[in-house]
């Protein structure tokens, strides 16, 4: 058998060998000094995947959408591509079969009604069901989805498929006495998953939730509560072996209400920042894990509207190694902010605003590049949205575009779609609140989308929209991600990449 084993590693040595002379003779000379080396190439995104979690208890709901950088926009055919809804039924379960459901319109915010999953074994039975978002052609630019609660607002954005996500939030001490992991594969390659599970008191056992299979195009939700008993602060790590996985996390207090979800957090970095810290009736919490064995000495900076300033002086926090922290942020004040923290070790972090339920979170996120969507808003039923806006690097212009159905009599002469825009400069170092509503010739009572797009010499910005209900009480928090139309393709060089073992 020694032989048969041998053939393919000489035949790969062979081609190296064979490459290795052809890149030899045929390399391209180099640049002379002064000449300017090609930059990346910039292609249309053609293709996109959300996945929007189980509405919490079963039953039907709501998506946000929208999709496309213009209505005049068309494919590489002359189509505006297309995009699609399909159930992700829970592994496992019988269930009857959903049809799927297709937004048609490219640039135009649509309120997408998904059914509740029936059980195929019990009759009347609800279960729960996620849902695949797909997009193509230019459908597929700057989509963005979010699962809504009434009327019509963003409770959760529909996240990207992954390999790496984090979370991190409240313990069962700290209110969360039901914590509920979704598990979504948009693919058609089974996932692998390892759930991590770091508490104030350090690494947990997670026991039932590693190597767990999450089938194609089907649902895994676990119940954490268990792994979270006794814990302040809990953090999550969903890590994929094999494929990959979105996931969602929805917390619950005993007293029962709707759920809080905690938004993905940035993969772990020694600079990070939480935008759309919103005031608040009472005190807001930093919640901090450390995944790594060294201690960590984490300096926080608030980005305010007056101005940067460090809330607890020049004293740092000192985190202890594997494990997962809160600290109180009241002497943050009364006011809009955004965190930057700074770190010797890796950390990645969210903040908890009280408010409805367990109250709104927000996370550690990346500067928005080309535009960002937030899908659903409201302000209806004595609801308020803006939009937090910082800065903390370099001064930042930004256009806000609404965007919504339009009245009977707009829609017959412009089209379906409703829009107004303005720019506005966020001073370096400075946050801005910005109220925003639905355009002037809008559907009355319909919701909204905001796009956020910095302007050319703009410095890093960072955002988030905040709904309120009232004066203080904060229902929503939605980070702002990057929705892109373009990526990046980075020049060819001299590769072994396509030949392996």
């Amino acid at each position: 058998m020694r032989p048969v084993r041998l053939v393919p590693a000489a035949v790969v040595l062979l081609a190296l060998g064979a490459v290795a002379a052809v890149a030899q003779f045929d390399r391209p000379a180099a640049a002379p000094p002064g000449h300017a080396v090609m930059p990346p190439r910039q292609t249309a995104v053609t293709s996109a995947a959300r996945a929007c979690p189980p509405v919490p208890g079963g039953g039907s709901g709501t998506v946000a959408f929208i999709a496309g950088p213009s209505p005049a926009a068309s494919g590489p055919a002359g189509r505006p591509g297309q995009a699609e809804l399909a159930p992700l039924p829970l592994a496992g379960a019988e269930l009857r079969a959903a049809a799927p459901v297709s937004p048609e319109v490219p640039d135009a915010l649509q309120m997408l009604a998904i059914p509740a999953a029936q059980s195929a074994s019990k009759k009347n039975t609800q279960v729960l069901q996620g849902w695949s978002v797909t997009a193509s052609g230019t459908m597929a630019q700057a989509m963005e989805a979010e699962l809504t609660q009434s009327p019509g607002l963003g409770a959760v954005r529909c996240g990207e498929p992954g390999s790496d996500i984090w979370f991190i939030g409240p313990g069962q001490q700290g209110g969360a006495a039901q914590i509920q992991l979704d598990l979504m594969n948009v693919d058609t390659l089974a996932a692998s998953v390892d759930v991590s599970v770091i508490t104030d008191a350090g690494r947990v056992q997670a026991g039932d939730a590693t190597a767990l299979t999450v089938p194609p195009h089907q649902t895994v939700t676990e119940s954490l509560s268990s792994l979270a008993g006794g814990s302040s602060v809990v953090a999550l790590e969903v890590r994929t072996s094999i494929g990959r996985v979105a996931a969602d996390v929805a917390e619950s207090s005993s007293h029962g209400g709707s759920a809080s979800w905690l938004p993905s957090t940035a993969a772990p970095s020694t600079q990070l920042v939480i935008p759309g810290v919103p005031p608040s009736g009472s005190p807001a919490g930093l919640y901090v894990v450390v995944p790594g064995s060294s201690d960590a000495k984490v300096s926080v900076l608030a980005v305010t509207p007056q101005g940067p300033y460090y809330p607890f002086g020049s004293q740092t926090e000192d985190l202890p190694g594997g494990s997962a922290s809160y600290v109180p942020l009241t002497p943050l004040g009364g006011t809009a902010s955004a965190l930057e923290l700074t770190a010797n070790v890796p950390v990645t972090a969210s903040v908890l605003v009280p408010g409805s339920g367990l109250g709104a979170l927000t996370a550690a996120t990346a500067p928005i590049s080309e535009q960002a969507v937030v899908a659903g808003n409201s302000t209806g039923s004595g609801l308020g949205a803006a939009l937090v806006l910082s800065a903390p690097a370099g001064s930042a212009r930004v256009r806000l575009t609404e965007t919504a159905e339009a009245t009977a009599t707009r829609a017959s002469a412009d089209g379906a779609v409703a829009t107004a825009s303005q720019a506005v400069s966020v001073p370096a170092g400075h946050t801005l609140t910005v109220p925003v509503s639905a355009p002037r010739d809008a559907r009355r009572g319909t919701p909204f989308a905001v796009i956020l797009t910095p302007l050319a010499g703009s410095g890093p910005v960072y955002a988030a929209r905040v709904e309120t209900r009232g004066q203080n009480t904060v229902v929503s928090i939605i980070p702002a991600v990057s929705a892109l139309t373009t990526i990046p393709l980075p020049p060819v060089r001299d590769s072994y990449d396509a030949i392996s073992p």
